[in-house]
């Protein structure tokens, strides 16, 4: 099993010098930071549908072992109902056939939840009209309200898992269940002990799954 680390989205052109070379042309962003961290997470998708040219172009500025994590379609889960319809069923399928071409470098998908009043039955559903052997893991604005042991148990056991987002720097004893696990570090500022820990625990969670984590 692998541990994945990397930022939400590379194109920070503010980044310059610390990260990127004074020199180095926005065009090659992705390349150099491929070099450096083995993931990033896609926010462009959320918004838009990009077309099969760019997903290529990701795709072969990085090294092999690197892998994007997409953020779904807002109108997957940005609306009031979540219920499955006709127009819902041709978003995913689009959304499938663009991101398939990321190949091998595709690693999980992302799905946003922003709904105030959990809706677990609509989202079980959900996850199992999506592609077919791609992991998912659901990101619930208002976790205090989703995240319950039997939505943990049923996301598992569809191959998906639910996003932890930590906006206090203390670090969980484990970290939710699935075939993978998903962080993303929200804090501004992490000190020297809090960092030792989380990489403790990502690094226990590695041995038996692959664990993607992003920073802002």
């Amino acid at each position: 099993m692998s541990l994945f680390v990397g930022t939400s989205g590379w194109a920070y052109k503010e980044w310059k010098p610390d990260f990127y070379p004074q020199d180095l042309p926005q065009k090659r962003f992705l390349e150099h930071y491929g070099d450096q961290l083995t993931a990033c997470e896609i926010n462009a998708t959320f918004y838009r549908r990009q077309s099969d040219e760019t997903f290529i172009r990701w795709r072969e500025a990085v090294p092999d072992d690197f892998r994007f994590a997409v953020k779904a379609h807002r109108g997957i889960s940005y609306t009031l109902d979540l219920s499955m319809h006709e127009g819902k069923v041709e978003l995913i399928a689009g959304f499938r056939d663009s991101i398939a071409n990321l190949k091998k470098k595709l690693g999980p998908v992302m799905i946003q939840f922003p709904h105030k009043d959990a809706q677990p039955e609509a989202v079980l559903e959900l996850v199992e009209v999506m592609p077919d052997k791609i992991p998912y893991a659901l990101d619930f604005r208002k976790q205090e309200v989703w995240d319950t042991p039997e939505l943990r148990k049923g996301l598992a056991e569809r191959g998906a898992t639910i996003c932890y987002s930590d906006r206090t720097g203390d670090v969980p004893n484990e970290l939710p269940p699935g075939p993978i696990a998903y962080v993303r570090l929200r804090v501004e500022r992490y000190t020297e002990e809090q960092r030792a820990s989380w990489l403790d625990l990502f690094q226990k969670e590695a041995i038996e799954r692959d664990v993607y984590v992003f920073v802002k």
